[in-house]
């Protein structure tokens, strides 16, 4: 009894009698229900990134349940970050007093005053890790 067979490249069942076996060298046969998808295996095109093959279009519906999915997660998220924002910035502004202003405008010039000392840390420890390469490569060449 004839038996139908599914195309290798694209997927679709091909008919008894129709479409073409293509066996390689190494006894590995290969199953193709048009010369469109024969071709576009010459050319070493994959199946997934052609939207006509069955491949093609589950990865294009995976990529549109993707899209779907990310901007209404992160976009409720954004509205309700941009809310209680908007209501935390709204209840500062109320409660703010002149004393309050000059306490803050000390606070940040520690707050910049403490970032050199940060910055001359990091280059430091930048430097010692010089060193130490330098001191390992002596003793590789010894």
């Amino acid at each position: 009894m004839p038996q139908t067979r599914e195309c290798d490249y694209c997927g679709q069942t091909i008919e008894p009698g129709t479409g073409t076996m293509f066996v390689r060298t190494d006894g590995s046969t290969t199953y193709y229900c048009s010369s469109k998808c024969e071709k576009n295996a010459d050319l070493g095109r994959e199946p997934r990134e052609t939207e006509w093959t069955a491949a093609g279009r589950e990865q294009a519906d995976r990529r549109a349940s993707q899209a779907t999915q990310e901007p209404a997660a992160t976009g409720g998220r954004e509205e309700q970050d941009i809310d209680e924002s908007t209501d935390d910035a709204e209840a500062e502004s109320e409660e703010v007093e002149p004393a309050d202003d000059a306490e803050a405008v000390d606070e940040t010039a520690e707050a910049e005053a403490s970032e050199p000392a940060d910055d001359a840390e990091a280059e430091s420890e930048e430097a010692e890790g010089a060193e130490e390469a330098e001191e390992a490569e002596e003793e590789t060449e010894e």
